[in-house]
């Protein structure tokens, strides 16, 4: 299930790399009033916030549920997003090392902690190689369907600060979103060719 606060019928659509684990923390704390702690199961494993709240594909929510509810989601031009996506989760996180990932890479005959450019050309291969890389960069729309009049209010990613002063208005909490995800270079637009934007 997305981030739902049934007090306030406000139902936020995450997106990976779009802001949504400070979002998430931010509306978690004004849902229950507590800021999130990660918690150890008994296996070891940890829970992030994501497992509680996770990116779902558009036609898995409840949609004749939350038909009067306040829904809202943020939305970040594609070709910055994809670089957030590369920078975090490639480069940072080495989720497409050999350590990480090296079996998966191997049956579909691709380099391990590819370039940008690497990247780039074969998008679609490494998407499907590796599940959480391709989570992280698949479409908006994936996230969103293609109906941006569904949403009471979508936020550019530049509208982040506004968003934070409507969600404090719309639940009464007075909290601050902070910035969770800052592992990994920053990457620009700049640092592509013409052809790789197109792409």
């Amino acid at each position: 299930m997305t981030l739902l606060i049934k007090r306030c019928k406000l139902a936020y659509f995450p997106v990976p790399k779009i802001a949504c684990t400070s979002i998430k923390h931010m509306l978690h704390e004004m849902k229950t009033g507590e800021p999130f702690k990660r918690r150890v199961r008994k296996n070891g494993k940890t829970v992030f916030i994501h497992a509680l709240y996770p990116a779902l594909p558009f036609a898995d929510h409840p949609h004749d549920a939350l038909a009067d509810w306040h829904r809202v989601a943020v939305v970040r031009d594609p070709v910055k997003r994809l670089l957030s996506a590369y920078g975090n989760r490639v480069l940072h996180h080495r989720e497409l090392s050999v350590e990480s990932a090296g079996d998966q890479l191997k049956e579909a005959d691709l380099a391990p902690d590819p370039d940008l450019a690497t990247f780039i050309n074969k998008l679609e291969a490494y998407f499907a190689a590796v599940h959480k890389v391709g989570h992280h960069a698949a479409p908006l729309v994936t996230f969103l369907g293609h109906d941006p009049g569904y949403f009471t209010r979508l936020y550019a990613f530049s509208e982040l600060p506004q968003m934070q002063v409507d969600m404090r208005a719309l639940t009464g909490k007075n909290i601050a979103m902070a910035h969770k995800q800052i592992g990994g270079p920053k990457l620009s637009p700049d640092d592509l060719t013409s052809a790789q934007i197109d792409r």
